[in-house]
């Protein structure tokens, strides 16, 4: 027991290791870097303008990190629209922390109890809490997506009128974050003022479709790249956009109300009928058992 208690210490401080980037294998990022630094000097060539307005601080411990983790991390915690009280480094460190509880709580299932199954539950519990800082930061990046994906429509209506009464797009975009509350309010006035910070309305609605998940947000900020480069009116394309993304809304609501009663037949096969066939048959079985 002390040999499999120290050979799950060791594998601990082995996963911790290798989650905190000290023991790692270079990946294709890091491969494609060495071997541009080793290439010998060339023409420069021309290199993209990124957007940096999606990124994370990065401290120490997350530059000790594999990119591949810190990027994932990254992007789940701007999804979830950068929670209180939840930076890359401490979504980081929190996973050998949940790993050590994980392991902790093993060796008191097998110290205290020797029933097979509170031990397999003990050791199940081992990659549970490496995982569950991912767990939490991607359940609050899948519910506020939701949200976004059921406030859109109502918006583009509410900009909608504000462009027919003859404010301008802008302002419209502006008036319609400061009135409403939730995810897509904080992103449409995190828009307007990327906007008023010198970012192309391109660049700002590019860094907007980045920071979600939702197609139809997606495709609403490419409409109205769209709409701009080729000068299309925008009035017309927020309005095609509100009655498209209406329509989209009513097919999901009835793609749901159609999933009803195939979820509804595992409650009641489990919970009614039983129950209802007792209280059916249950007074004549008793008094045939009577009769005999």
């Amino acid at each position: 027991m002390v040999f499999l208690a120290i050979l799950l210490i060791l594998a601990a401080l082995g996963a911790a290791a290798l989650g905190l980037g000290v023991v790692s294998t270079p990946d294709a990022r890091v491969r494609e870097r060495a071997i541009e630094l080793s290439a010998p000097a060339g023409p420069a060539k021309p290199r993209r303008r990124l957007i940096p307005t999606n990124r994370l601080d990065r401290g120490w411990l997350a530059q000790l990190t594999p990119p591949s983790m810190t990027a994932r991390i990254e992007r789940d915690l701007v999804l979830a629209g950068r929670p209180a009280g939840w930076s890359l480094d401490k979504a980081i460190l929190y996973k050998p922390i949940g790993l050590g509880f994980g392991i902790f709580f093993f060796l008191v299932m097998v110290a205290k109890s020797g029933n097979p199954l509170f031990v397999l539950f003990g050791l199940a519990m081992v990659p549970v809490g490496y995982f569950v800082p991912d767990l939490l930061i991607k359940n609050m990046a899948i519910k506020r997506q939701e949200q976004i994906q059921k406030e859109l429509p109502d918006l583009l209506d509410q900009i909608v009128i504000s462009i027919e009464a003859g404010v301008g797009f802008e302002a419209a975009l502006g008036r319609a974050g400061q009135r409403n509350t939730g995810p897509l309010a904080d992103e449409v006035l995190r828009l307007v003022q990327d906007i008023a910070l010198g970012l192309s309305r391109r660049e700002a609605y590019l860094a907007l479709a980045d920071r979600s998940s939702v197609d139809d947000l997606k495709s609403f900020c490419r409409a109205v790249v769209q709409a701009e480069e080729y000068g299309v009116s925008i009035s017309s394309v927020v309005r095609s956009q509100a009655k498209e993304l209406r329509l989209k809304r009513r097919m999901r609501a009835e793609a749901a109300a159609q999933k009803v009663p195939v979820k509804i037949l595992i409650p009641l096969m489990t919970c009614v009928l039983p129950v209802l066939f007792i209280l059916v048959l249950g007074p004549a079985i008793v008094s045939a058992y009577a009769n005999t």
